[in-house]
C-alpha cells in the first residue's frame, strides 16, 4: 500500500513521515512551503508539490498511484488568514480540490484522509462555552458549525468538496478536525514560541490573549490517531485533547515568572474564549485517546529548540 502525505514540510507531516517510515511502510512525503525552522533538514528527503499547480499534482498522483493521500498541505494560521483571507481560501479550497480532481480524472480511489480544524466549530463553542457551567461535553462532530476566521471558513469549504467527490466518483475520505496541536518542530503557536523565546532568553515575552482556554494535543499522539484513521471510510471525527488549561496557565507552566508583555500584532480580530476537544467518538471508534502530558510536551519542545 502506498501512501503519500502533503504538506510533510510541517509539524504534522514531518512526525506522519517519521512515523510511517518507522512503520516501514511505502509513503511519499510532499511539500511546497516548509513551515519548519530552516535549520531542520527532513525536508532533503521530500518532493516538492504544490497543490496549487494542477499539472503538477496530476503527474505526481499518476506516478505514485496512492493508496491513501494524507492531505495536509494548507494555510494553516487564522492569524494570517485575516491579512490574506484570498490566499487562504485559495490554499485550502482549491488545493484540495485540485488533489481531488486529479483523482476523478486519473481514475485513482485512495482514502482520502483530510486534515480539516476545530476553527470550523467557531461561534458554536462560545456559544456553548456561554451556555454550560462545565465543559464535559463541548460540540461534537454533529453540531452546527459557525467559523469565526476565513481559516476556519476555508476548512470547512474544504471538507464539502472532499464529501463532494465522494458522492460523485466516489473516493473515499476522513475529515479530520484537528483541534490544538503542538510539539517538536512546531512554530508560530504559543507553546512553541513561548518555549523558543525561553531558549534564546527572549525577554520581556511577547504574548497575545492569556485570558483563552484551549485543549492541547501533542504531536505525536495527534500522528497516532491520523494512522488509525485508515481503519474508518466516510466519516468525520475529531482529533484532540479533553484536558484544558487557561493560556495563563500554559504560560507559567514554560516560563514561570518570567517577565512578559502583551503585543497587540499577536491578538486575532476574533477569537473563540474557549476551544476544547471532544473525542468520545475517537475514542470509541478508534481506540485513540491522548498519553503524552502537557508537561512532557512542554519539555521535548524546549529540548527540540535548545539542541537545534
Amino acid at each position: 500500500m502506498v501512501r503519500l502525505i502533503t504538506g510533510a514540510g510541517g509539524m504534522m507531516g514531518s512526525h506522519l513521515y517519521e512515523t510511517l517510515k518507522d512503520q516501514n511502510c511505502d509513503v511519499v512525503p510532499t511539500f511546497f512551503k516548509s513551515t519548519l525552522d530552516p535549520r531542520d533538514t527532513i525536508t532533503q528527503e521530500m518532493e516538492m508539490l504544490d497543490v496549487l499547480d494542477y499539472q503538477r499534482v496530476k503527474k505526481v498522483l499518476g506516478q505514485v498511484k496512492p493508496d491513501v493521500i494524507y492531505h495536509l498541505a494548507a494555510q494553516s494560521r487564522p492569524d494570517v488568514s485575516f491579512k490574506d483571507p484570498a490566499l487562504t481560501i485559495e490554499t485550502n479550497v482549491i488545493g484540495t480540490t485540485n488533489l481531488l480532481q486529479a483523482c476523478a480524472e486519473l481514475k485513482l480511489k485512495p482514502l482520502f484522509i483530510n486534515a480539516s480544524s476545530s476553527a470550523v466549530y467557531g461561534e458554536t463553542m462560545n456559544a456553548f462555552n456561554e451556555m454550560q457551567e462545565d465543559w464535559l461535553m463541548p460540540p461534537n462532530e454533529t453540531d452546527r458549525c459557525l467559523p469565526m476566521s476565513p481559516y476556519g471558513t476555508s476548512k470547512l469549504a474544504q471538507e464539502h468538496i472532499v464529501k463532494n467527490f465522494h458522492e460523485m466518483y466516489p473516493i473515499d475520505y476522513v475529515n479530520v478536525r484537528i483541534f490544538n496541536c503542538t510539539g517538536p518542530r512546531k512554530v508560530n503557536d504559543f507553546v512553541s514560541d513561548i518555549c523558543r523565546r525561553v531558549v534564546n532568553e527572549d525577554f520581556p515575552l511577547k504574548v497575545g490573549n492569556l485570558d483563552t482556554v484551549r485543549s492541547i494535543v501533542d504531536v505525536r499522539d495527534l500522528v497516532r490517531g491520523l494512522v488509525l484513521c485508515e481503519n474508518i471510510k466516510n466519516s468525520t471525527i475529531n482529533l484532540g485533547s479533553d484536558k484544558f488549561y487557561s493560556m495563563e496557565e500554559v504560560f507559567k507552566m514554560i516560563a514561570g515568572d518570567s517577565p512578559y508583555e502583551v503585543a497587540n500584532f499577536l491578538i486575532r480580530p476574533t477569537d473563540e474564549s474557549i476551544i476544547l476537544g471532544n473525542i468520545n467518538k475517537a475514542k470509541r471508534v478508534l481506540g485513540w485517546e491522548p498519553e503524552i502530558s502537557l508537561e512532557q510536551t512542554i519539555t521535548d519542545t524546549l529540548d527540540y529548540w535548545r539542541n537545534l
